[in-house]
């Protein structure tokens, strides 16, 4: 379980944007989702795994000469280094940190934030030219709604379940009875079973409920109507 800081602010919805789309320089400021990737294989040769992680490491470092708004770590870059169309293929975002690899190493992750949602078409377009390298992945972007862990395997990532609550409304009655009562609401967590959840929420509720939606329900209930404070508690799908 790991606990984040995140935004005190309300979330507002923009679903009437929430479409993947080719890349085009526009000037409308996306909602921005965050991704988390592995790279790995489970061969002994490590090589392909090892030429992947230096083309990227190449983007991370050296400008493109394109102009496109976003310096290094570009992910139109990535696609032209391996021979795609970055006008035909969605790369609006950046890689924002490249872990360590050292060769004979099975795996190495890597952080990238994108307009609107996920680029999988480019991932499974470069992933294609290295036959013996897979990767797995976790993304949010809570204004449209997109919370993906495709890692169905936990190998990498275990995130099930995210309860996010914030901002300035007294705590309802019955939280916290027999603990301290914070200031001011501040909770981020990740679950990796509706048990860990359930338990979690209860503690400081009070409240014992049998299904993720009966909780979905229960946070609408006491928050929808508010406008100094949210709660969101989402379930991530595999794709």
């Amino acid at each position: 379980m790991v606990r984040l800081h995140f935004l005190l602010h309300k979330i507002s919805n923009t679903m009437g944007f929430c479409v993947a789309y080719k890349y085009e320089r526009v000037d409308i400021m996306p909602n921005w989702c965050i991704n988390k990737y592995s790279f790995y294989t489970d061969k002994e040769d490590k090589g392909e795994l090892l030429q992947l992680y230096k083309n990227l490491e190449a983007v991370m470092n050296i400008p493109s000469d394109v102009s496109n708004g976003f310096g290094l770590g570009w992910l139109g870059e990535v696609a032209i280094k391996h021979g795609l169309d970055w006008e035909k293929i969605s790369c609006r975002g950046e890689m924002t940190n490249l872990g360590d690899y050292e060769p004979g190493d099975w795996y190495f992750m890597l952080d990238a934030d994108t307009a609107w949602s996920p680029t999988d078409e480019l991932w499974e377009t470069v992933i294609e030219q290295y036959e013996d390298v897979y990767y797995v992945y976790v993304a949010e972007e809570p204004g449209c709604e997109i919370f993906i862990n495709t890692d169905t395997e936990g190998r990498f990532f275990n995130e099930t379940y995210l309860i996010d609550i914030g901002g300035d409304i007294p705590i309802p009655a019955g939280w916290f009875a027999d603990q301290e009562k914070p200031k001011h609401l501040e909770i981020r967590e990740y679950f990796a079973s509706f048990a860990e959840l359930n338990d979690y929420c209860s503690q400081f509720t009070g409240k014992d409920f049998d299904s993720f939606e009966e909780w979905q329900d229960y946070f609408a209930e006491i928050f929808d109507n508010e406008d100094n404070a949210y709660a969101s508690i989402n379930e991530f799908a595999a794709a």
